[in-house]
């Protein structure tokens, strides 16, 4: 999925729950929530690729934690507790791009 196929609200909502996640005091996303929106949204749309049905919502939510580990930690083998964190805001992430589904 490329960026300009994200509408503008989808990122918007993204983008205001990472906020939510950061305000909240979730430490991993203390980054600009505009850095990280574009690559939670684009692994989450690209789950199916890695064997994840779009039904199996909490394997889903952890392949978006797996990524964000991936992408935005220095050491991703030394995470330890924060891994907590990723998990909690890729649910956030999951709960703007579909909302009301529940996990």
């Amino acid at each position: 999925m490329a960026d300009d196929d994200v509408s503008a609200e989808t990122l918007a909502r993204v983008v205001a729950a990472i906020a939510r996640a950061r305000d909240e005091g979730c430490p991993v996303a203390s980054r600009q929530p505009e850095e990280i929106a574009p690559v939670a949204i684009r692994r989450w749309y690209s789950s199916n690729r890695r064997g994840l049905k779009p039904s199996d919502r909490k394997g889903r939510i952890r392949d978006l934690a797996k990524g964000l580990v991936a992408h935005f930690d220095f050491e991703p083998t030394l995470i330890g507790p924060l891994r907590k964190d990723y998990e909690y805001l890729a649910g956030c992430v999951a709960e703007a791009l579909e909302p009301g589904r529940g996990g």
